[in-house]
């Protein structure tokens, strides 16, 4: 490594042990962790050494899984077995053994430990230095969970989150968020299930929600993100919101994506395998009937109706007659009532008395 290398990484150091005791501390300012953000994207180096700190973090959570030592009160402490780069008397006599077997002389160990400590600023510890890596990594880790608020909901669970912008996010049944907000930028990433968002205006700040397969990006309007299994839905409510579609983290593409599609009020996008197509909305009021607890239908195969009714609840449906599945169904039922649904089926005639099995209900034909 180059002097002038060696001397920036030696300043990185010592500006992440800097780091480690604001961080650390008892209280910790929200600028004190938009900084340490700043500091951690300022350069290629300071990416570099966080990915090795991650490893080094994860080495030392696997040494120590309850958590017994206190890394903080390791790198404060006044230890008397800490070894001094500097220090070649020190280096001499503890490598002593080591020297002689391999037939080095302790001039050469002395000039060696002054040719390490030359160009230094301070007095450089081995142990706080370890600490100081494990410290770095871990504080990482908990300043992006500080910053980045995740939110979620259980089978049959709503929620409404107001986030400090003033744009709300509704959460559907079974979803996650990660919402992670900045003076430059407003993302929420989708992790699973759907998500209405009525965004606040604030054109210096696009507001974007990331699944795995596009981006929704507004500035204000009002629009729903669902996230299946091998595609995602953005159903635009009110406004535009512009549709960029992504290749999955774990997918090598084969061409290059799409550039972004434009989406007004009124329309739907669904993106799958980096291709988006829109459709119109036929009925506006079933895209949001699942905010007052209802499920509405126009003659919707009843595969897709079960799909829905199981979302909401833990009883589950199921019917393995695939002439069944493509019934169509039609009408408004209470997404936390399946049975109401096989009550509508029983007296149409469309099946005789479901079968119980466990939390499963089974519906073969009359």
């Amino acid at each position: 490594m180059a002097p002038g290398n060696d001397k920036s990484t030696a300043l990185i150091v010592d500006e992440a042990a800097e780091w480690v005791v604001r961080m650390t501390a008892p209280a910790v300012s929200t600028e004190d962790k938009r900084e340490f953000l700043a500091w951690l994207k300022r350069s290629p180096v300071h990416l570099d050494q966080y990915l090795r700190l991650e490893r080094t973090w994860s080495d030392l959570a696997r040494a120590d899984p309850e958590y017994r030592i206190d890394i903080a009160a390791l790198v404060a402490a006044d230890c008397t077995n800490i070894v001094e780069f500097a220090d070649t008397g020190r280096r001499t006599r503890s490598r002593g053994d080591l020297s002689a077997r391999s037939g080095t002389t302790g001039d050469v160990r002395a000039g060696r430990s002054a040719a390490m400590g030359a160009g230094r600023r301070g007095r450089i510890y081995a142990i706080a230095l370890a600490a100081t890596l494990a410290c770095v990594a871990f504080a990482v880790f908990w300043f992006h969970g500080q910053l980045a608020q995740q939110y979620n909901t259980s089978v049959g669970e709503q929620r409404t989150i107001r986030l400090e912008d003033g744009s709300t996010v509704v959460l559907n049944t079974d979803s996650r968020v990660v919402v992670d907000m900045s003076e430059s930028f407003r993302e929420v990433r989708l992790v699973r299930g759907e998500a209405l968002f009525d965004v606040a205006k604030d054109r210096l700040r696009p507001f974007r929600v990331i699944s795995d397969q596009a981006i929704a990006q507004a500035v204000g309007t009002s629009f729903i993100v669902r996230r299946k299994a091998q595609q995602t839905e953005i159903t635009v409510i009110e406004g535009q919101v512009a549709v960029i579609p992504t290749a999955p983290v774990d997918e090598v593409p084969a061409a290059r994506p799409e550039g972004p599609v434009q989406v007004s009020a009124g329309t739907k996008a669904n993106v799958v395998a980096r291709h988006v197509t829109t459709t119109a909305i036929e009925n506006p009021g079933a895209v949001t009937a699942w905010r007052s607890g209802r499920l509405i239908f126009d003659g919707e195969p009843l595969a897709n109706v079960i799909a829905e009714f199981n979302r909401y609840n833990q009883v589950q449906l199921v019917v393995t007659d695939s002439r069944l599945s493509g019934e169509l169904i039609s009408g408004v039922f209470d997404a936390g009532q399946p049975r109401s649904l096989v009550r509508f089926l029983e007296q149409s005639g469309a099946i005789g008395p479901p079968e119980q099995s466990g939390n499963n209900l089974i519906l073969t034909s009359q």
